[in-house]
């Protein structure tokens, strides 16, 4: 025991006093939410433009009050600006208060003018009579060469007004119109083709009531249908100590779905920066035959648990610093609510079972190639397990109870992930999964720990070409003499 504690102690040693350790320690959370932060660091540096839209309205109607607005747009998004460049404007000269005074009513102004996007849209009508492929083609030649962003085609029957209830023909009955055509080479992911959608079905909502009902209360009419009403989630009733009863706090949908999520994520990077060290330890004393000497003094056993003993206290540490900073920020922030502390003893007992499993896999690998490049094709299969949940995630966050979600925290690879993301979204996981699933990952951490043991035993002094899966797998079997 004394030999696995010095082996042990050498390697945390080894592993958290490094400068790569400490580099990889802080660039790490910056690589996991880079995603969304560097979108808004760098949201400032698009300048606005004016793109020009061609636009061919075959029924005659729509291209006037479509144009009127995007007029109002470009108004409204050229006085933001200005009020941004001015601070010191007075209450009310813009339409829109840009920044952090922004209500939820003008963020929903926003997003309904599509002032998320900060370019103009300068609208061009071009006549239908005529308009063939020929057109097309030479307006899809202005577009390859910058001098126009996207033209429009709606089609005449976009306004035809049908009543299959009339004639008792309910095959015929349908809420989709015809499609509108827009054409630009960023046609899939636009913005603009976003706006678009939205503002000229409201303009052809509008028209098309303006054919069925009187001029005088078609404004009416439009501000009723307007009118929507909001479903709110609200949490589970439940018995209060003093006798009353009331619904537990009102969720958010933003921390419901980050919270889970920021979690998993903490423990994926715990495993990756703990997994990864030990391939790369085993291979080099393997490599410069530093594990022969090792061996004279320790059998491969106590060699193989005292290193996983010190991996598992370097991951404590790197739990420890980022669940350290983690709180602080949250309890400044005024977070610290949205902190899940039920799960933190589970996520602890979950991160020491993982890196106990697959730091064992990691170093068997190692220790039967001689190059990095060969333990790679050997990894991929072990990564594509690890990052099952992470491809899953959303679905569980929704139904935390579904068979799949079920079924992968029974799953040993998947389960520290899995149960942990599961127990972050705040439904009511059955005591009985949570116990099982335990018991299931103990005992799939000391079945893979010894298989992987078998395996390091024999590989770390197997010299020469690699050997074969049929070959590793007889190893587990029967131990070669």
């Amino acid at each position: 025991m004394k030999k696995v504690v010095t082996i042990a102690k050498r390697e945390y040693q080894a592993m958290v006093s490094t400068k790569a350790f400490l580099i990889g320690l802080a660039i790490m959370p910056v690589l996991m939410t880079g995603g969304v932060l560097v979108p808004r660091l760098l949201s400032g540096i698009e300048q606005a433009e004016d793109r020009r839209i061609v636009v061919v309205d075959h029924t005659g109607q729509l291209f006037q009050p479509l144009q009127m607005i995007a007029q109002q747009r470009n108004l409204m998004l050229q006085t933001n600006v200005d009020d941004d460049e001015n601070p010191s404007a007075p209450d009310g000269q813009s339409l829109l208060i840009s920044g952090p005074k922004l209500s939820e009513k003008e963020k929903s102004a926003r997003s309904v003018m599509g002032l998320e996007d900060i370019h103009r849209y300068v609208m061009e009508e071009m006549p239908a009579a005529g308009f063939d492929d020929q057109q097309r083609l030479e307006l899809s030649t202005q577009i390859r060469a910058g001098d126009l962003y996207a033209f429009l085609e709606i089609p005449e029957d976009v306004l035809k007004i049908s009543n299959p209830l009339a004639s008792g023909d309910l095959s015929r009955l349908s809420l989709a119109l015809p499609e509108i055509e827009y054409v630009a080479e960023d046609a899939a992911i636009s913005d603009t083709r976003r706006w678009l959608q939205s503002t000229l079905n409201q303009v052809i909502r509008g028209t098309r009531l303006a054919a069925t009902v009187t001029p005088q209360n078609l404004p009416l009419v439009m501000i009723e249908l307007e009118r929507t009403a909001a479903v709110t989630g609200t949490g589970l009733y439940s018995m209060q100590s003093d006798g009353s009863i009331s619904s537990d706090e009102k969720p958010s949908e933003i921390a419901a779905t980050l919270v889970p999520l920021v979690i998993m994520m903490l423990m994926f990077m715990i495993i990756m920066m703990s997994a990864q060290p030990m391939l790369e330890s085993v291979l080099e004393e393997k490599t410069l035959r530093i594990s022969e000497v090792l061996l004279g003094s320790a059998n491969a056993q106590q060699l193989m648990m005292g290193k996983l003993l010190g991996n598992v206290a370097g991951s404590l540490t790197v739990f420890g610093v980022y669940a350290l900073g983690g709180l602080c920020f949250a309890w400044y922030q005024g977070y610290a609510s949205l902190i899940p502390w039920h799960v933190l003893p589970w996520f602890l007992v979950y991160q020491v079972l993982a890196v106990l499993m697959f730091s064992s896999v990691f170093m068997a690998i190692a220790a039967c190639v001689s190059q990095l490049r060969e333990a790679q094709s050997l990894l991929l299969p072990v990564w594509m397990v690890i990052m099952l949940p992470l491809m899953v995630w959303i679905k569980a966050v929704r139904e935390p109870n579904s068979l799949m979600a079920t079924g992968l925290s029974f799953f040993p690879p998947s389960t520290p992930l899995m149960m942990t993301l599961r127990l972050s979204t705040g439904a009511t996981i059955p005591l009985w999964q949570i116990l099982l699933s335990f018991v299931i990952l103990v005992g799939g951490t000391v079945l893979g720990v010894t298989a992987a043991a078998r395996i390091y035993r024999i590989g770390i002094l197997w010299q020469g070409k690699t050997p074969r899966l049929s070959e590793m797998i007889s190893w587990l079997v029967k131990a070669p003499n």
